[in-house]
């Protein structure tokens, strides 16, 4: 008889802890992106680089403001168009990827235990914090803290799988429905930049390989949890495939080189890993430690 009533309790436990997991990815997809026009300024560390990052966001226009020691860089995203101001080179793809979220519930959950931790004051504003805990080795452990109100995520930290940081954001302070006269700055600046697409929706490989005049060479080996989510064309001649477990991505760039400029070299393993190989200059970043993405580049030799 206890065994016939232990199997419904059961089933109602794990049915509330399915609710309980829905709501908290729920509540981290809207605090993404909060459904007011805000303006921030938040404390980043990426790596050992400590950064200075303002955000505004007025209507379909949103400002970013990436003040390094040595280098000044301004992102504008207005519709499906980033606009780049920097004053020195930087790797923009890469820079661009390090700020976009998956908003893919289904690959999340799939890869990642989710833990309510309690509520925490952060800069005076009462904030849920969670932890989204990586099923596999490949994935990173993301803790966020969100505001109750406004629904906003106020901090995050990111970490590998040996508890190194790999990114910290914090909103410092946040000011609603900013003056409309702001909107002048964000245009002129929108107006100096590189244009570079901004899609809500990537493209399919079809799409892409369409646009460009080779075809992407698509890895053989992915770590686990990760799944190709799109490709897109950041600039003429370049194409990028993104990968995805939810949390994490990986991306990665094949340019074409002009045959007189060809030179195959293996992959090289840095931050990054980068090589080429018949005519195709190839580089991989992503969340993932260095050895996994070099595994995914020794799997793309043609």
């Amino acid at each position: 008889m206890k065994k016939i009533i232990f199997l419904p309790v059961l089933l109602i436990l794990l049915g509330l802890i399915d609710v309980g997991t829905g709501s908290l990815i729920g509540d981290y997809i809207s605090g993404i992106e909060p459904e007011f026009d805000y303006s921030a300024v938040a404390k980043v560390t990426v790596g050992k680089t400590s950064d200075k990052i303002d955000i505004l966001k007025i209507g379909e226009y949103m400002l970013l403001t990436v003040r390094g020691k040595s280098s000044s860089i301004y992102i504008v995203k207005k519709g499906e168009t980033y606009s780049v101001v920097t004053d020195q080179p930087v790797n923009i793809g890469g820079l661009l990827w390090s700020y976009r979220f998956s908003k893919d519930v289904k690959l999340i959950s799939k890869n990642y235990n989710i833990v309510f931790e309690g509520y925490e004051m952060v800069n005076k504003i009462k904030s849920s914090r969670m932890t989204f805990n990586p099923k596999y080795n490949s994935g990173i452990k993301r803790t966020v803290w969100i505001g109750v109100s406004p629904k906003i995520i106020l901090k995050l930290e990111d970490r590998d799988r040996k508890g190194n940081l790999l990114r910290s954001r914090e909103i410092l302070s946040i000011s609603l429905n900013p003056p409309s006269s702001k909107k002048k700055v964000v245009e002129s600046l929108f107006k100096k930049g590189i244009k570079l697409p901004a899609r809500e929706k990537l493209l399919s490989l079809h799409q892409a390989n369409k646009e460009l005049d080779f075809e992407l060479v698509i890895p053989g080996d992915l770590p686990l949890g990760y799944e190709f989510i799109g490709a897109d064309i950041p600039q003429e001649g370049v194409g990028q495939l993104v990968f995805s477990d939810g949390i994490g991505f990986i991306s990665i760039y094949e340019i074409k080189i002009p045959w007189w400029a060809r030179q195959d070299m293996p992959p090289e393993k840095k931050e990054y890993i980068e090589w080429e190989n018949k005519g195709i200059h190839f580089i991989v970043v992503g969340d993932p430690p260095t050895d996994i993405l070099l595994s995914i580049a020794n799997s793309m030799k043609k």
